[in-house]
C-alpha cells in the first residue's frame, strides 16, 4: 500500500483535501485516518488519531491528513516527523499553510524559510501556499457560488462587491475568506471558518474544474495536483 502523509494548517485544509483526494481515488482503493497535532510550548508535542477509515484488502493508497493547529506549526511537525514518517514507509510528504497572517511581500521570504532544515532524502517535501488563503481557491471555483443559494451570481458579486471570482486574479484578494463570507452575506449567509461552514463550500466545489481550471490560475494548486498525480501514480 503506497503511503502519503499531508500536514495542514487547520480545519478549512482539512475538508478540501479529504474532499479532493475522495474525488480522484475510488473509495474502495482509499483509506485516509485524520490526525491532530498537539502540544509544543510546555508539552510534547503529539499526534493523535481523529477518525480512521476501516481497511481492507482491495485499498491501494493509504492517506494521513494532520491538522497543525495554526499555520506556523506545519514546516515544524513535518520537520519533527520526518524520521518517523521514512522509516513507517511513507514514500510522500506535503504541507499545506495560507500566507496570511504574513503579507504578500513576504512571500518568497516564507518559501525559503518553509524549506529551511527540512531533510530532502529519502523524501522531498512539497509545500504548497494559499495565496493569501486557501479560501483564494474556493473564490475562484465560481461556479459552487449559486449551490450555496441560487441568486449569488457572478453579475450580481461584481455589481456589488466589485470583485469578479471567474476573471479576476483570487490570488491579489488580501482576505479571501472575508471576501467568501461577503458573497454568501448577499443572501443572509456566513463563512466564518466554523467546521459546518467550511463542509458546507468543500462538499460543493466542482473538483473537475479545481483539477482542470484552478490548476492554471494559481501554481501552487498545479503543484498540488501534480504531487497527487505522482504519488497516484
Amino acid at each position: 500500500m503506497k503511503k502519503l502523509t499531508i500536514f495542514v494548517e487547520g480545519a478549512t485544509e482539512v475538508s478540501f483535501v479529504d474532499q479532493l483526494l475522495r474525488q480522484l481515488i475510488s473509495a474502495r482503493k482509499l483509506c485516509i485516518d485524520h490526525l491532530q497535532a498537539t502540544g509544543g510550548s510546555k508539552t510534547p508535542r503529539r499526534l493523535t488519531i481523529v477518525s480512521v477509515t476501516a481497511q481492507s484488502p482491495d485499498q491501494t493508497y493509504y492517506i494521513q491528513i494532520v491538522d497543525s493547529g495554526t499555520d506556523n506549526r506545519v514546516a515544524s511537525d513535518i520537520r519533527e516527523n520526518y524520521d518517523s514518517l521514512v522509516r513507517s514507509g511513507f514514500e510522500a510528504i506535503i504541507g499545506i499553510r495560507d500566507v496570511h497572517p504574513l503579507s504578500r511581500a513576504d512571500l518568497t521570504k516564507l518559501r525559503a524559510g518553509l524549506r529551511y532544515n527540512v531533510r530532502t532524502k529519502p523524501i522531498t517535501v512539497v509545500f504548497v501556499l494559499g495565496v493569501m488563503e486557501t479560501e483564494a481557491w474556493f473564490l475562484a471555483e465560481h461556479t459552487h457560488f449559486p449551490k450555496i443559494h441560487p441568486n449569488l451570481t457572478i453579475n450580481r458579486i461584481q455589481a456589488t462587491l466589485h470583485f469578479d471570482p471567474s476573471t479576476d486574479d483570487m490570488q491579489s484578494r488580501d482576505c479571501p475568506h472575508e471576501d467568501l463570507h461577503n458573497v454568501y452575506a448577499l443572501e443572509g449567509l456566513a463563512y466564518r471558518k466554523k467546521r459546518s461552514q467550511i463542509e458546507r463550500t468543500v462538499h460543493v466545489l466542482d473538483y473537475e474544474r479545481v483539477y482542470f481550471d484552478l490548476v492554471t490560475k494559481f501554481p501552487d494548486v498545479q503543484t498540488l495536483i501534480a504531487s497527487l498525480d505522482n504519488f497516484l501514480s
